[in-house]
């Protein structure tokens, strides 16, 4: 095959350069496409039935979660107007991706829940109060007209009502003393309601659990993680400590970590061999094999791009091998370049 490669490359050398470029151009652009994953297919093979089993669990419940973690210096904070605020502005962010997001937990949600149930036992209520006003209408005699047309005009307002009636409970109440009705027993004055205690720890912690549908690609995590911290940033809670945190959370820290290492490795390499090359390699383009082993390297991502082989952390191992093994190789075939370069010359004097 090296025979082959020599002979090719002594009787049409042009070619054999352009037809190299091209394929490098061609490798090259497969860089775009190279990604970092940190998920499950990197540990286990997505083919085996436990991976399958995972997947279709996921689908049907819910993927990872996202753990946002509030704190407040006591319970009188942590459940205020304020806290529940950026619940509804992370949980309406939330709903917003219904491609992604799977369901949402916390006592935002629960208020909703018993706002929903009050909404709905108020509406049975005055629907039944506007039958009976109705019916007592009509039973009575044509002498008592006017107090029949005041029922009616009674039962045309509770109509009224009842149909504005979503208006009153789609929102978090701006005053406390309204929000505490529905967190504490005895109409706000007794003891916390048993949903809201079960989500509260030490008077001073709460949470909110975000969970992604099945089989959300890294990057829309990443995405989701973003315009979450976003959709609250706009306004201070100086009271308040929010911290978002989860595994996919950590996935994305260890995505950023590796693309940070892989670019420090590069530049520290990058420097030591170019002090080496100048100091033990005394001669002509010193520096071309760091040119040659780099050209080597984007090639070899670019081939994974295409591939689609993503760049895990077991992966990464590679890159120093390949930059350490490429240099020597470099460096050797140019020393018996040059070698022969200056023996050929040695033969025509």
């Amino acid at each position: 095959m090296k025979s082959l490669i020599a002979r090719l490359l002594i009787r049409k050398p042009v070619k054999s350069v352009f037809i190299t470029l091209l394929i490098m151009a061609l490798l090259l652009t497969g860089v775009q496409f190279i990604e970092m994953k940190t998920g499950n297919d990197t540990l286990v093979e997505p083919h085996t039935a436990v991976y399958k089993n995972n997947e279709m669990l996921n689908e049907e419940f819910g993927g990872e979660s996202v753990i946002v973690l509030f704190k407040a210096e006591d319970s009188k904070s942590l459940l205020s107007v304020d806290t529940f605020e950026i619940m509804e502005m992370m949980t309406t962010f939330s709903k917003e991706q219904e491609n992604t997001i799977h369901s949402v937990i916390s006592p935002y949600t629960l208020l909703e829940s018993i706002q929903e149930q009050q909404r709905r036992s108020k509406e049975l209520g005055l629907g039944e109060m506007k039958e009976e006003l109705l019916d007592l209408s009509g039973k009575l005699k044509s002498d008592n007209i006017q107090a029949s047309r005041s029922l009616n005009e009674m039962s045309n307002q509770i109509s009224i009502f009842t149909s504005q009636g979503d208006a009153y409970y789609h929102r978090v109440p701006k005053e406390q003393e309204t929000l505490n009705k529905f967190l504490y027993e005895q109409n706000g004055k007794g003891e916390l309601r048993h949903g809201f205690a079960d989500m509260i720890k030490d008077d001073r912690y709460t949470s909110m659990t975000i969970t992604f549908r099945g089989g959300i690609s890294d990057s829309d995590k990443s995405d989701f993680i973003e315009g979450l911290s976003e959709s609250y940033n706009e306004r201070n809670y100086p009271n308040l400590n929010i911290t978002i945190s989860g595994k996919p959370v950590l996935d994305d820290d260890i995505r950023q970590s590796m693309q940070e290492s892989i670019q420090q490795m590069l530049a520290l390499s990058t420097a030591l061999m170019v002090l080496v090359l100048f100091i033990v390699f005394p001669v002509s383009w010193r520096l071309l094999p760091l040119a040659t082993i780099f050209i080597a390297l984007l090639g070899t991502v670019g081939l994974m791009g295409w591939l689609g082989v993503p760049i895990t952390m077991v992966s990464m191992a590679v890159f120093p091998i390949l930059i350490g093994l490429g240099i020597d190789y470099a460096i050797q075939f140019q020393n018996r370049y040059t070698e022969e370069l200056r023996r050929d010359v040695e033969s025509h004097e």
